[in-house]
């Protein structure tokens, strides 16, 4: 399959490829080929884009949360982990081009190199696109993925690290209250959960359901307790 046909299944229908093969140019690649252009001008751009996107689809989802959870759950999404693993999920991976050296280190796996791939095919489709294109091209990647999973990483679990911290560090007692539970405007729950320790909120999250709720407002009171420790 060639790039043309890949973005058609996004519903793409690129206009200058040269943007694509351009989005898809690692240094190492134009360096050995004496290209003059390479992805990290695009990376550049759609780093910019994607932190604007996701800012404001963050606003309009979650309209009771605070500057400083919207914060955490963009941190979350734009990371290099994030990024690199969609770019797998969505098959950018079968179109970089790499130099000897860089392929034969499998620079096709770092995660460095996946999440600025995604980042210039973003500026790329922006570009060649404009905003309405790429807000369906975001639709059907980002946004079409639950969210608080990006933001707890579900490989960790958030609840038991906080019971053995407090087990052995602070020997109290902890809760967990569920505060508020919402309908969004599609119709999803959104349940937001505090953490009690000793009768004081250590920690709030939110999530789809309880138990993401309750592995963010973890994830949240990990992250006070170990400040205060530190200090």
């Amino acid at each position: 399959m060639n790039i043309r046909d890949f973005f058609l299944k996004f519903s793409i229908t690129i206009n200058d490829l040269s943007y694509f093969n351009e989005a898809f140019t690692h240094n190492s690649y134009s360096n050995e080929n004496r290209l003059s252009k390479n992805y990290q001008r695009l990376e550049f751009l759609g780093d910019a884009i994607l932190q604007m996107k996701v800012s404001e689809f963050l606003y309009r989802k979650y309209p009771q949360s605070n500057e400083g959870v919207l914060t955490k759950y963009r941190s979350s999404i734009v990371r290099k982990e994030t990024l690199a693993s969609l770019s797998r999920k969505f098959g950018l991976t079968n179109f970089i081009r790499l130099g000897v050296g860089e392929r034969e280190s499998k620079g096709y796996e770092k995660d460095s190199i996946l999440s600025d791939i995604f980042e210039s095919i973003t500026a790329a489709i922006y570009l060649d696109q404009g905003d309405e294109i790429l807000k369906i091209w975001l639709e059907k990647t980002i946004f079409s993925c639950d969210i608080m999973n990006f933001y707890l990483d579900d490989s960790h679990d958030y609840k038991s690290e906080l019971q053995e911290l407090i087990q052995i560090e602070m020997r109290t007692e902890l809760s967990y209250k569920t505060i508020s539970q919402e309908k969004e405007e599609n119709n999803q729950n959104l349940f937001t959960v505090n953490v009690i320790l000793d009768e004081m909120v250590f920690g709030t999250g939110q999530g789809t359901n309880k138990k993401q709720a309750e592995q963010a407002a973890a994830k949240s009171a990990l992250s006070k307790i170990k400040k205060t420790f530190k200090n």
